[in-house]
């Protein structure tokens, strides 16, 4: 079955295509018949092209869209943010009612049990990655000063967790942070800024690292901890994965991340999990 994909018009650039990833082809008006994933469900004209699709529908949720989801956020966040205020609350039976027209994925059973107690069944729970997954190869080296890395967009460095590593760094001198993505201004010597990079210089710098950190409160499976896991690393989040240690609290982070010294080798049982289970859906038509 050759399915199409309509990739959300407030997705932020990823490390490759649902083309390249899924085998998935780019959905236009014309594929309104087609079996299609709807990835990612952010504003309004999400929900309309979802409701306006008559052939198979599936939906792909990435974390934030659900949240915008759970507080009654329909509309773009600019020009469009007055709808949302206006008819707070009118648009659920509507949104509902659309919802249901589909099946339902997504990347964690945190996301599962968010989306269910909206009345909304979740068909499964498998966690994605947009690139080629076969790119990264294992290249753990263990150290004593491990190198742990996380990203953000501008002006999202307190969702992403930059304020967390500007409180613990002082608590694990044997940790080198590096921020990526976005601007920070750190009063420590053990955490490096490097702002927005190009995704090549990232990758090729990142693998040289032992960590991938991602400290967002609600979130899908990131690429941080995706890439984390193929190159063997060690990852650690806030939501819980498989394989990916989570914390409740900043003395339960501190601790793991001390434990990242005497890990001395690949992290091979993650990596084998994830190349086994990334991107096992419906519509993916490539391994």
């Amino acid at each position: 079955m050759q399915a199409f994909c309509r990739y959300a018009p407030s997705l932020g650039g990823l490390e490759g295509t649902p083309e390249e990833a899924w085998g998935t082809l780019p959905y236009s008006w014309k594929q309104r018949n087609e079996p299609t994933v709807f990835f990612g469900l952010y504003d309004l004209r999400d929900y309309l092209a979802l409701g306006a699709h008559k052939g198979k529908k599936w939906v792909l949720w990435c974390g934030s869209d659900l949240r915008h989801l759970r507080s009654g956020f329909i509309a773009n966040d600019g020009k469009l943010k007055w709808l949302s205020l206006l008819f707070r609350g009118k648009f659920t039976r509507l949104v509902h009612s659309v919802l249901k027209t589909a099946e339902h994925w997504v990347e964690n059973e945190t996301e599962k049990e968010a989306l269910e107690s909206l009345g909304i069944k979740v068909t499964g729970v498998c966690p994605s990655f947009i690139g080629n997954i076969h790119q990264f190869k294992i290249t753990y080296t263990p150290k004593k000063n491990p190198a742990v890395y996380l990203s953000a967009s501008e002006g999202r460095q307190e969702e992403y967790g930059f304020p967390v590593v500007e409180r613990i760094a002082r608590w694990t001198p044997s940790v080198r942070f590096h921020l990526y993505g976005a601007n920070w201004k750190t009063k420590h010597k053990n955490v490096q800024v490097h702002g927005r990079v190009p995704k090549d210089q990232m990758n090729q710098e990142i693998s040289k690292m032992q960590c991938g950190l991602r400290l967002n409160e609600f979130d899908g499976f990131s690429e941080i901890l995706a890439k984390a896991v193929l190159m063997g690393q060690y990852a650690i989040g806030k939501v819980p994965h498989p394989y990916i240690p989570s914390y409740e609290n900043d003395m339960e982070l501190i601790m793991q991340l001390d434990a990242l010294s005497y890990r001395p080798e690949p992290n091979a049982k993650a990596r084998t999990w994830y190349l086994k289970n990334l991107n096992q859906y419906p519509w993916c038509s490539r391994a």
